[in-house]
């Protein structure tokens, strides 16, 4: 007996010396149970409009988006803990007492079928140690729990948990929990609500209320019960919440709002921050987008072009004032075409190239009055010979040639003035596409084009009096934290071109709305623009502005030069489907927006001409009109009227802009 004694002595001391010896060499390499070690806590990223309208949300792995203590509600903490640790706010991290609990029930059961885990080593579980059912695994998560709850406190040590732990269908923490099954944040839960999301947590696939309704509602109400129990609850509040109708949002694809918009916003964001951040590091970036016209621009595409195998559009819509991007549309259908003609398509403009051949002739003295030969011409140019289509209508003033969109005339104006010329207002307006100066750019003949985007800044520069507000999409990028790391502004540069040089093309561009090729643009408040069909019909374009808004809008097809000769029984012009679409979005885009008209601006030099020869009048011109010019106006005197007219029959008429 004494022999088996000090064996006995000797076996417990070894026992206790190999344990002590282990349990070292366990705590020296136990991870540290730091928040910043642990794993599993990728933040999602949103992209917001400029209201906070989530247009998608970004993750890599893991759908989560932490949210506070406070944003947490009371009864949903309850919940979890009434449920999954009742005594919680009682123990050191581990808990004998549930450990005994939980080890009697499995032998009366003769399973393992109760939990002796607290929520602090559930969550030490998930971020740390990982779920492996081995001896060595479960002395680790007892010692770092025990470790952690002498760290952090008891709510700290809860959020931590609520924020980490899996609820199913992708969602990860309370926040994407709430937004999954019930469509809100989850400040905003009622106790139902709490309790389902609660009695997900057991086991996200068997009590799912979209997989498993009918035991999600039941494992709803074990939660209720445990809740009224504990005192957590009143009665009242019991039979009101577990007689309540489980109703979800319904378990929906994630479908991402403005998507050409999103991944350009996408590009633009990690090339800055770095596809970890954007991914994993839980941004909020908030977007110059308007979502409400957005929907207003996708609708119109889809109201106009509305069959099958009709071509696709893009249209850009920005502030003039700022540069703010409002609306993006990249083409008629994300899901069949992912290539964003907005910011990539390099399309040929057509006749929408016309306005700067327009504004840089003003800019160079040439009056709208100034008359031109309408037919069809040739023209030497070099070795070879241009020839150009033009109208039978006979000879037309500068204004009336662009709203009639005759090419002949643009064609002689480039040669007046010179390509360069025309480039250089181009480039000054926002093209920002290198351009060949060749004549041929009067009438759009581009080397390779200009995207919707460079259109709608360019236009916007004439709507802003000729200041040139630089397009951006991003006004403000915050980290998880809510600390704002990035922000822009508008970036102005004034007087790219002479607001008196923007005032005048303005105003020649509203007759194209009023009587010219652009009629089905009209909308009823102070607008102007201009049409745009290539050779063949192969792009279509309408771009226009009010003070308020610029808009390109292109019709074609992204992928190919195909010609549009039969579209709803008619070859697409610029004055067709784009003007359609380009009037339904701008009527819906403004219809908060009081009507207001463009400014006039000081140094518009009146001069008075004769309505018969178009030129400058003299005393002996029997009919004249006051028109306005730039003030370096190259118009010549009139030498028809020689002498007056018998009997002497004048008017005389002010134009004014």
């Amino acid at each position: 007996m004494k022999v088996v004694g000090i064996l006995f002595l000797i076996g417990i001391l070894a026992v206790g010396v190999v344990g002590a010896l282990v349990y070292d060499n366990l705590k020296k390499t136990l991870p540290d149970p730091s928040i910043s070690n642990a794993l599993g806590r990728d933040q999602s990223s949103t992209i917001t409009d400029r209201n906070g309208k989530v247009l998608t949300t970004l993750y890599a792995d893991q759908n989560r988006k932490d949210i506070s203590f406070n944003d947490m509600p009371k009864q949903l903490r309850q919940a979890v803990v009434a449920t999954e640790d009742k005594r919680f706010y009682e123990h050191a991290g581990v808990d004998p007492v549930g450990i005994m609990r939980a080890v009697g029930v499995d032998i009366v059961k003769g399973a393992n079928v109760q939990g002796g885990s607290t929520i602090t080593q559930q969550y030490i579980k998930q971020a740390f140690v990982g779920s492996q059912k081995t001896a060595k695994r479960k002395l680790q998560e007892a010692m770092m729990a025990i470790e952690m709850d002498k760290r952090y406190s008891k709510d700290e040590i809860l959020t931590l948990y609520l924020n980490t732990i899996y609820f199913g269908h992708g969602a990860y923490g309370v926040q994407s929990a709430a937004q999954v099954y019930f469509g809100k944040d989850a400040k905003d839960l009622d106790l139902q609500e709490c309790a389902t999301i609660a009695a997900v947590i057991k086991s996200p696939g068997l009590y799912s209320p979209y997989l498993e309704p009918q035991a999600a509602l039941q494992r709803r109400n074990t939660v209720l019960k445990l809740m009224l129990d504990q005192n957590l609850i009143t009665r009242s509040e019991y039979l009101t919440a577990s007689s309540s109708p489980m109703k979800t949002v319904g378990l929906k694809t994630a479908r991402t709002k403005a998507p050409y918009f999103v991944e350009w916003i996408k590009k633009q964001a990690i090339k800055q921050y770095g596809e970890s951040a954007v991914y994993r590091g839980g941004l909020t970036i908030k977007t110059t987008l308007d979502y409400t016209k957005q929907k207003e621009a996708e609708n119109s595409i889809k109201t106009v072009l509305n069959r099958k195998n009709d071509p696709s559009a893009s249209l850009v819509s920005i502030d003039p004032k700022t540069g703010e991007i409002l609306a993006l549309v990249g083409g008629k259908n994300f899901d069949t075409q992912q290539f964003d003609v907005a910011t990539q398509g390099k399309r040929q403009p057509g006749s929408a190239f016309k306005t700067f051949v327009l504004a840089a002739a003003l800019e160079q003295g040439i009056s709208p009055e100034t008359v031109y030969e309408t037919n069809a011409r040739s023209f030497k140019i070099g070795n070879g010979v241009w020839k150009v289509t033009g109208s039978s209508s006979g000879p037309q003033t500068l204004r009336t040639s662009t709203v009639k969109s005759i090419n002949s005339v643009f064609a002689q104006l480039i040669l007046d003035i010179g390509a360069d010329k025309v480039v250089d207002m181009a480039n000054r307006l926002g093209i920002k596409e290198a351009i060949d100066p060749v004549p041929a750019i009067a009438l759009g003949g581009l080397t390779t084009g200009v995207s919707p985007l460079e259109m709608a800044s360019a236009y916007g520069t004439l709507a802003n009096s000729g200041t040139y507000a630089t397009p951006f999409e991003i006004l403000s990028v915050t980290d998880e934290t809510g600390k704002v790391i990035g922000t822009n502004k508008p970036l102005l540069k004034k007087n790219v071109v002479s607001p008196v040089v923007a005032y005048l093309t303005t105003d020649i561009l509203k007759g194209v709305l009023k009587t010219g090729t652009g009629t089905a643009a009209s909308i009823g408040r102070a607008a102007a623009g201009k049409t745009g069909t290539t050779q063949e019909y192969r792009d279509a374009w309408f771009v226009g502005y009010t003070p308020d808004v610029s808009t390109s809008v292109w019709v074609g097809y992204p992928a190919s030069q195909k010609a549009m000769l039969d579209v709803h029984g008619i070859a697409v012009t610029g004055g067709s489907f784009p003007a359609q679409i380009w009037a339904s979005y701008m009527k819906a885009a403004l219809v908060n927006t009081p009507k207001s008209t463009f400014s006039r601006p000081d140094g518009l030099t009146k001069i008075k001409i004769c309505t018969e020869t178009g030129l400058r009048a003299n005393p002996y011109c029997p009919s004249t009109k006051y028109v306005y010019s730039v003030g370096n106006d190259t118009l010549k005197v009139c030498t028809i009227h020689k002498k007056p007219a018998s009997p002497i029959t004048s008017g005389e008429t002010t134009s004014t802009p």
